[in-house]
């Protein structure tokens, strides 16, 4: 199996590609002094991801990435077997043997996968599973009709099945907590996805255009979604509002980001003016935290954990999946041009002490564990 992803030069990782298609990630330099310092015992973790940045999806599992980076200051030596499944749906099933062989060879204490879909794949080992659940993988997706799909369908069951063999299920939002069976919930931990502050902070609006290229006099309404989901992410509605926007504010103009490496990222969210979110489902979409640690407005339709985070802001907007809503709620924040006011979400958004709290359930389950 290929190596389809690898920790770039420069990101505090050491790496080593494995014939058997993972990556090893070894702790950054000095965070294991300061782990040891914090009385952390060191452990070995195998992250089994379908999500992981390669050249031409850079922008792709960018947050399983910082994850595995900020797991290193707390003592956590992590192996990374990444699964194509964008690719090939064969995937899933061809990387059973090789995870196997992962957990023998590399003897890690446990397994924590990234997405249901990945979690079937780890199957039965004689370590224990912590399972990441992310959105899709256990909310499912729909078609232009409204109506889950048959491959939804099936990775739903998929990623249950695999939840019911974990021993400890991270949701990224009480939504997704909610989605599960309810004989599984006492196993779930509700911990959305870190920001690293250190990269999106706050920063000048007329630099990050000059850098990007963009308009200096236009007011951008940031749309980072993939492009590849345009009916889960309503790519329809966040084009009706632009377009009543444009009656009210003619210089408006939608900033759609898709496939941008992470390094970008940040320039993108200083130079908008205000981010846009209009999905039908999420967990704790990303975008919503890397815009609020930035610092610039988010208008939103109620949908996952987004209502728990603007509600702690000065200068955000939760609307109705209207595109009449939308447009007026856009034309209220641009017209005010002024700040989130995020300053009371940053530290439970902040990707230190993300690292803190999965490195807790790390603790819990090794010392709850027994093997079958």
């Amino acid at each position: 199996m290929p190596v389809v992803g690898l920790a770039s030069a420069g990101d505090g990782f050491h790496g080593r590609a494995w014939q058997l298609g993972t990556i090893h990630a070894s702790e950054k330099q000095g965070g294991a002094a300061a782990a040891l310092a914090a009385g952390c015992r060191p452990i070995r973790v195998l992250t089994v991801t379908n999500m992981w940045p390669r050249p031409e999806r850079p922008g792709f599992g960018t947050f399983v990435h910082s994850q595995v980076a900020s797991l290193a200051d707390h003592a956590v030596e992590t192996e990374v077997h990444v699964i194509p499944g964008d690719r090939s749906a064969a995937a899933y099933f061809s990387a059973r043997r090789a995870i196997s062989r992962a957990v023998r060879q590399w003897r890690p204490v446990l397994v924590h996968a990234h997405f249901g879909l990945s979690g079937w794949s780890v199957g039965h080992q004689q370590v224990p599973l912590v399972l990441s659940v992310c959105g899709d993988d256990l909310l499912g997706a729909v078609n232009d009709a409204g109506t889950a799909t048959l491959k939804s369908r099936v990775m739903t069951t998929m990623t249950r099945a695999a939840a019911r063999r974990a021993a400890a299920i991270i949701c990224k939002s009480p939504n997704l907590r909610d989605a599960l069976p309810e004989a599984l919930q006492s196993r779930a931990v509700v911990i959305p996805n870190g920001v690293d502050l250190r990269l999106f902070r706050p920063g000048s609006r007329h630099a990050a255009r000059a850098q990007l290229g963009l308009d200096p006099t236009a007011e951008y309404v940031l749309f980072p979604h993939d492009h590849r989901q345009p009916v889960q992410k309503r790519f329809c509605l966040a084009d009706a509002a632009m377009t009543r926007l444009r009656e009210l504010r003619p210089h408006a103009r939608l900033l759609h980001v898709s496939g941008e490496p992470a390094a970008r990222m940040p320039d993108y969210y200083r130079a908008a003016n205000c981010l846009l979110l209009t999905s039908r489902s999420e967990g704790s979409p990303n975008t919503v935290k890397e815009a609020l640690a930035s610092n610039i407005p988010v208008v939103s339709v109620d949908v996952g954990d987004v209502a728990q985070w603007l509600a702690r802001c000065q200068n955000c907007r939760l609307v109705d999946a209207d595109a009449e809503a939308l447009a007026l709620a856009l034309n209220e924040i641009l017209a005010r041009d002024e700040p989130a006011g995020a300053e009371a979400v940053l530290a439970d958004i902040d990707l230190a002490a993300v690292a803190r709290r999965i490195r807790a359930v790390y603790d819990h389950v090794l010392d709850g564990f027994v093997p079958a």
